[in-house]
Formats: structure tokens, sequence, C-alpha cells
């Protein structure tokens, strides 16, 4: 069908089908940022601080606020600058997804090889580059997208070319998580793999459900670093659930099924940016439900897949949370000071264990019962 403007990813909005679909998909993402909230703030409770939790809901955020601007651009057509917001929105928030599930991807590999990509490591010092390449990419084409329309043909052109740059860039990030799960069991295990100190959140009971970690199964900072500190001088690397546990197979569907769907949105989006600037009949990439089927249905089933999987549990490494960082620094300088008693912030070891295992238990037979 011809028409009289240049075709453009998502086409553009008409009252009958984006006002439904873009409310739909507010209401869908509201939902699920709600539930990410929870856990968070649930497992945060008890101790379990997992950050990636808090970066699912910003992403939800973000995109009720990519179709609250469809809505508003649905109204008003001719606006250039909502028009400009909308593209913003719909660009950058699927880059929290790209980040984490790396991140994922890279626990798989460190609980493989330890030694080969503990803390300081070419392996961890290469990923740490990479995240911030990806994020240096998207704020340049934020940018950029917030000045195209409003510059001359020559710059225009040039910032054409970046965002295709840019798009296959994001079409490689989201396929790493692939390569780096493939590698990580293709690349064979050595003697210091097996024997390097490595530590897990074995007070975790299970990885379905609605369970939360109960922070009376927990060790105490001191009993917990001692384990991976004693004897051994080499750094000790904080993993993943080992598959002994039944954990880490699950782990891989939940790192390549969202791989392989955000691949797939990210290259039909990298398509449409390769398309000609003049082209006057819109391809079939450009057609308003493939926007909604690339950034809407795909985000909300790789979301709705970690929620349901469970990545908070599957994919959490107790030195996460920065209080057990300060904890284990001064267990270490206490230790070398030969001093017992352990004092961060004004608390002893003793009065945070107590305060971690909650008023209202009681000890019966050496266990922990609530009374």
């Amino acid at each position: 069908m011809l028409t009289s403007r240049p075709a453009v990813f998502g086409d553009y909005p008409v009252r009958k089908d984006d006002i439904a679909g873009s409310v739909v998909c507010i209401i869908c993402f509201f939902v699920l940022a709600v539930t990410n909230m929870t856990i968070f703030r649930r497992n945060k409770a008890r101790g379990h601080l997992f950050v990636p939790s808090g970066a699912m809901f910003g992403l939800c955020m973000a995109r009720i606020v990519t179709f609250s601007m469809r809505l508003a651009y649905t109204t008003h057509p001719s606006n250039v600058n909502i028009s400009i917001a909308s593209s913003i929105f719909i660009a950058a928030g699927v880059v929290i997804l790209f980040v984490l599930n790396i991140l994922f991807s890279q626990r798989v590999f460190t609980a493989q090889h330890p030694s080969r990509a503990y803390v300081g490591s070419v392996f961890f010092n290469i990923m740490r580059v990479y995240y911030f390449s990806i994020i240096a990419f998207l704020i340049v084409l934020i940018a950029a997208t917030g000045v195209y329309y409003h510059t001359n043909a020559t710059v225009m052109k040039g910032i054409a070319q970046f965002r295709k740059v840019a798009m296959v860039y994001f079409t490689v990030a989201a396929f790493l998580p692939i390569l780096i799960v493939t590698a990580a069991y293709a690349i064979p295990r050595s003697e210091q793999d097996r024997t390097w100190p490595v530590h897990y959140a074995h007070w975790i009971g299970k990885y379905s459900g609605v369970y939360s970690p109960d922070l009376r199964n927990m060790p105490s900072a001191s009993e917990f670093y001692s384990e991976i500190h004693e004897g051994d001088t080499r750094t000790p690397v904080h993993v993943i659930p080992p598959s002994d546990r039944g954990a880490r197979e699950v782990s891989l569907v939940l790192i390549i099924v969202p791989s392989v769907l955000l691949t797939f949105a990210t290259a039909v989006r990298t398509a449409s940016t390769f398309r000609s600037a003049v082209e006057i009949f819109k391809p079939w990439y450009d057609y308003r439900v493939t926007m909604y089927l690339c950034i809407a249905l795909v985000e909300l089933s790789v979301e709705i897949t970690w929620i349901v999987g469970r990545v908070d549990l599957r994919f959490y490494i107790p030195d996460n949370d920065k209080q057990w960082k300060k904890l284990a620094a001064a267990v270490a300088d206490n230790e070398k000071a030969g001093v017992m008693d352990l004092d961060v912030d004004g608390e002893t070891e003793v009065e945070l264990e107590r305060a971690n295992r909650s008023s209202g238990d009681v000890e019966v037979d050496g266990k922990s019962r609530q009374g």
C-alpha cells in the first residue's frame, strides 16, 4: 500500500489500534512492576538483596512511560517532540534486559570456571568494560535520537549511520549470553576450577514457588567468610548454586530462551534502521503489530519467565549485599588483629546476628525454633 510518509518502526499511531494496545501494555507492565518490587522488598527484608529484581522493576516503569508516550503520540500525531520522546523510550528500556541476561550468563561461566573468572581476573574485567560499552552506546543513541529532527542533513546522515552501528551492537549483546554459557560448558574444567575456593548461598532451601530465604538459616558473617578464607590465599569466588542441587540446568533455560527472544526482537528493530530513508512502501517489520510483538510481548515474556523461574534465587550470589561486603572486610581486618568481636557501623557481630535471627526465636536441642 502506498503512503505519503516514510516507513517507520511501529508505523504511525492511530486511535483505533494504539489506544487499546497501549493501555493493555501499560496495565501488564504495571502488574509486573508491582510483582518485581514486591519480590525485591520481601527478599531485602530477609537479608537477601538481589539488585536485578530492582532493575526488572525499572524496565517495567520504563515501558509504562514508553506506552504512555505512544498514547500521547496517538492523540498528538503532529507533535515532533512527543514522537522523539516515544522513540527514545522504545530504544532505552530493553537494554536493561540485555545487561541482566549477560550478567546471569557471566555467573554461570564463573561457577564453571572460578579460576578464570574471579573478581579482578581478565574475564571479569573484560565483562565490566563490555557493560560500560553497552551503556555508552545507549547514552549516545538517546542523544542522537533527541537531535535527529533538529539538525542539518549531513549530521542527520551521520546519526543514521551511528544508529545502525548501535543496533547491530545491541543485537550482538542480545545473543552474547548464548555464547557465554556455551563456552562455560564447552571449555573443559581445569584442576584449579575444581579446587578453587568457592561458596554459594547454601541456606536457600529451594528455587521455586513463593519461597523466600529465612534469615535463621543463614550463617553469621564470621562463619560465612571464615569458610572461604581459612587456609587458602587464593581469591575466593561466590557462585550460583551448583548443579548437584538441580538449579543450574534450569538456569541455562532462563538464559537461553530470553536470549533467543531478545535477539529476534532486536534483529527486527535493527533491520528497520537499514531501510532506505525515503522508502514509502511499508516493509513487514514496520507494521504496528510487529512493534507490539517485539517490544511488549517479548519483554513481558522475558520478565514473566524470570519471575516464574525465580532468578532472584537461582542467580543470587551472597556478596551482592553491601552489608555482606562490609562485614567481610571487617572480619578480615579483625582476624589479622586477633580481635574476635566484629564491629560494623557501631554494631557488634553478636548484635547483628541477634537482629538477623530476630526476636522470638529460642534454641532447643541445638536447633533454632520459633517461640
